[in-house]
């Protein structure tokens, strides 16, 4: 009989063994650990994430509003707007924290602001403007506010930094990371641009027109005769005399300023044009000039020349008085006196 019980319990305990009730109650409990901490591992991952794009927009918005409102301190930080009485002033780029970041006076290239701000008592005017777009940044993070300046171009450059968050209860299990935003914007003014574009252009012109100017009158001031001129007694003479000396040809111009042409005695190889007055007339010269300005600023002529003559030796040239001369010379026509 022994052996026959010792053999019924073998044989329960067996199917005990392969039975299947209970399994999945006994894998949920081993698996569903697993399962909870990956759950929060992405769910962690995905809060770091965001708030890291977060930061970053938060950073990329504050520095392309601090560029855009870069030339007036007194700027809404989000639309721009500003009454017309509060400005900067009007040399505000001239100012010392500027020159200072322009040329490296203060040893540093740029103006700095720590976020968060401890005071706004002594701010520079650059620090001032960075410091209308600390509302934009959250309240836990911490960081900077740089303001690059050089000779071609300017930035603001935005860096923000803050904790990911994670709870205290799995600080030990999930390292504690940074979430950082970076972003920097370019100051670009498209009107200071053109103001300065124009200015650039108009002084430029003025000055290549002072210097030609210049250059023409200094070689004809140091134009002299080899020998004195023939004695001169008619127009006709003094047109033929002037055309041999600077081997040019007689030439009309269509004018618009005083009748219809002008009519010069030669024009010499450079483009200068010579008009040899034997005698002269009050009104008609005040014409000739207005003409001879016309076609200088229109380029046709490269600079204009009057030429007087003397009837006799020590004698004044024929009808150059003061006022003629002194009108001549503000207009920027050359006068050149041939002396028997």
């Amino acid at each position: 009989m022994k052996p026959r019980k010792s053999t019924q319990y073998f044989s329960f305990k067996f199917h005990f063994l392969h039975r299947q009730e209970g399994s999945f109650t006994l894998e949920a409990t081993m698996v569903f650990p697993l399962v909870l901490l990956i759950s929060f591992l992405v769910l962690f991952i995905s809060l770091f994430l965001w708030r890291t794009a977060q930061l970053e927009l938060r950073a990329e918005t504050a520095a392309e509003r601090a560029a855009y409102n870069w030339d007036n301190s007194y700027r809404d930080p989000v639309s721009g707007a500003f009454a017309v009485s509060n400005r900067d002033g009007l040399y505000w780029r001239t100012s010392l924290t500027e020159l200072s970041s322009l040329f490296r006076i203060s040893g540093r290239s740029s103006s700095t602001l720590n976020v968060p701000a401890s005071g706004t008592e002594s701010l520079s005017l650059s620090q001032s403007k960075l410091i209308n777009q600390i509302d934009i940044v959250p309240p836990d993070s911490q960081g900077t506010f740089l303001y690059k300046n050089s000779l071609l171009e300017r930035s603001v450059q935005v860096d923000l930094d803050r904790k990911s968050g994670i709870p205290r209860l799995f600080a030990r299990l999930i390292p504690e990371q940074s979430a950082a935003g970076i972003a920097e914007s370019y100051i670009t003014e498209p009107a200071e641009f053109l103001r300065n574009l124009d200015l650039l252009t108009d002084y430029a012109g003025r000055l290549y027109e002072y210097l030609s100017k210049r250059d023409e009158v200094a070689s004809l001031e140091s134009f002299s005769e080899d020998k004195p001129p023939p004695y001169i007694d008619s127009a006709a003479k003094a047109s033929r005399y002037i055309q041999e000396l600077v081997n040019g040809k007689p030439q009309a111009f269509p004018t618009s300023t005083v009748g219809k042409e002008r009519q010069y005695d030669a024009i010499d190889p450079d483009g200068i044009a010579h008009d040899a007055k034997y005698t002269v007339n009050k009104k008609d010269a005040l014409d000739q000039i207005k003409k001879d300005v016309e076609l200088i600023k229109s380029g046709k002529v490269k600079g204009v020349v009057w030429h007087f003559f003397q009837l006799k030796k020590g004698s004044k040239p024929i009808d150059l008085t003061p006022a003629l001369r002194a009108e001549l010379e503000k207009n920027g026509i050359v006068v050149v006196i041939h002396h028997l």
